[in-house]
């Protein structure tokens, strides 16, 4: 958990942590729960360093066409 929090910081989740807490400190300030909720969740995928692709199962891959076949895997072709 600590390598977490410790390593792989970059630009992107430095952003993510600032724009959270500054949702926070706008949520508290004027009472307003939707952008505490909003807030709240930007800062821990900031601080987890989580976000819808941090596994890579959004990924599609790369299929590189076969030998021979200019147009791709050829599916489409008849």
């Amino acid at each position: 958990m600590k390598t977490i929090f410790t390593t792989g910081w970059n630009f992107m989740r430095i952003l993510r942590v600032a724009i959270g807490v500054w949702a926070l400190v706008l949520a508290i300030r004027d009472h307003d729960m939707l952008t505490g909720a909003f807030g709240a969740f930007i800062l821990f995928t900031g601080i987890m360093n989580t976000g819808c692709c941090a596994t890579g199962t959004c990924s599609t891959g790369y299929q590189r066409p076969a030998p021979g076949n200019k147009h791709g895997s050829g599916s489409d072709d008849q």
